[in-house]
């Protein structure tokens, strides 16, 4: 995907990783040039979110999430 294409909230496929959500982008945070912040759901022992910095064309795009109540 293109670095220009990635907005906070975002659900993205990485493979090996499975889906995640962007929550860094480079521009606004210490996260290194053409890399986006994406947090996969893993979580440290005392519960801080794992946030991975990983090169933005590596991810895919997701389909819309089926919401559900």
């Amino acid at each position: 995907m293109l670095m220009g294409t990635f907005t906070i909230g975002q659900f993205v496929h990485l493979d090996g990783s499975g889906v995640g959500v962007v929550v860094m982008l480079p521009n606004k945070t210490d996260v290194p040039d053409e890399h986006v912040g994406v947090w996969f759901g893993t979580t440290t022992e005392t519960g801080s979110p794992v946030i991975c910095t990983v090169p933005a064309e590596y991810f895919k795009p997701t389909p819309a999430p089926t919401i559900q109540h």
